[in-house]
């Protein structure tokens, strides 16, 4: 077992698919890391699609995803290489500097990360290699307006530049993504999971998670977009799904009752069309905590498993209401 994050990071790098399954998910032909998170035992499975001999079976091959991820994520897969402010430059040329080291760009403002991580600051630049076109990497920019102990509002833009020179290739500016108050955003990350729409079509997924510091009344939320390169821009694929979700009321002794929800996604053949579906399958635990006549606390569970197909519709994959994040 492999448990440095600087170690699951390498792996990261290299792997050709990389699918995050909960821990009682059964699968051969797998290399496994595992480490502790908040809610649940994750395990980082490689999937080695050499072994693949059949071409559909290797290009439908289900790529899956949970909702939560480990707190550190967005720090261990951040892959500036120290490019960052040179990434920055290009893309925002008329960017100045500001006294505090961050960057003024039209009324924004842009910070860098000091190392090769984040240090747990969501609005600090990220980049990662993507494994699908590793000559590519990819950059999330949180381009702030307004930042403050209570209340944030901002922006983050979408980079891919070529890994080699920094050229910069696509870009896609996503409104208000960073904007929150009493429930903020903890974390940004990138999901380079193959998401595989078709045989020459691979999208990449941007991670955002929010949670409410909260003991008593606890929240958490991890929302899912995926885009796909189209000529020289960035188009949305599939917009705002809610992947991982918990929420919770307690005494904060025992008595309480608490929700978690974790989303995996599924690439699928389609029989209408020649982009693949998305079965998204959906697992909620809810637990009930009583106090028991010998002041023991004991908690009872259920647990139900949904299922839900999206497919693409010309534009982009169909979301139900009840998937989506409600702001």
């Amino acid at each position: 077992m492999v448990e440095d994050p600087l170690a699951i990071s390498k792996l990261f790098a290299r792997s050709d698919a990389i699918v995050w399954l909960r821990i009682d998910v059964r699968l051969a032909l797998v290399e496994s890391v595992c480490w502790r998170s908040r809610f649940a035992w994750l395990v980082l499975l490689r999937i080695n699609m050499k072994r693949f001999s059949n071409v559909r079976t290797l290009f439908f091959a289900p790529i899956v995803l949970i909702g939560l991820g480990a707190p550190a994520a967005s720090a261990e897969q951040n892959e500036c290489a120290g490019r960052a402010a040179d990434i920055i430059r290009r893309a925002y040329p008329s960017a100045t500097n500001a006294d505090d080291g961050t960057l003024l760009f039209e009324g924004t403002t842009i910070t860098l990360s000091k190392r090769d991580s984040v240090d747990g600051d969501p609005h600090a630049v990220i980049c990662r290699v993507w494994p699908a076109q590793p000559q590519l990497t990819l950059i999330a920019v949180p381009l702030m307006t307004k930042q403050s102990d209570s209340e944030n509002e901002g922006d983050i833009e979408l980079l891919v530049v070529d890994s080699s020179n920094l050229q910069l290739r696509q870009r896609l500016r996503l409104g208000g993504l960073m904007s929150d108050d009493a429930v903020r955003v903890r974390s940004v990350a990138f999901d380079t999971a193959r998401y595989q729409l078709a045989p020459k079509r691979t999208a990449f997924g941007l991670r955002v998670s929010l949670e409410v510091s909260s003991r008593a009344n606890p929240f958490g939320e991890t929302t899912l977009w995926l885009f796909a390169i189209e000529g020289d821009g960035l188009k949305p694929v599939l917009d705002n799904i809610v992947v991982g979700e918990n929420h919770g009321e307690w005494d904060t002794v025992c008595a309480g009752e608490f929700s978690e929800t974790t989303r995996t996604l599924s690439m699928v053949p389609s029989a209408k069309a020649t982009v693949a579906d998305i079965v998204v399958t959906e697992k909620t635990t809810t637990s009930v905590n009583r106090v028991g006549t010998n002041n023991d606390c004991n908690r009872e569970d259920k647990t139900t498993i949904d299922k839900h197909r999206l497919q693409y519709g010309g534009s982009g994959y169909d979301v139900p209401k009840d998937l989506k994040r409600v702001d």
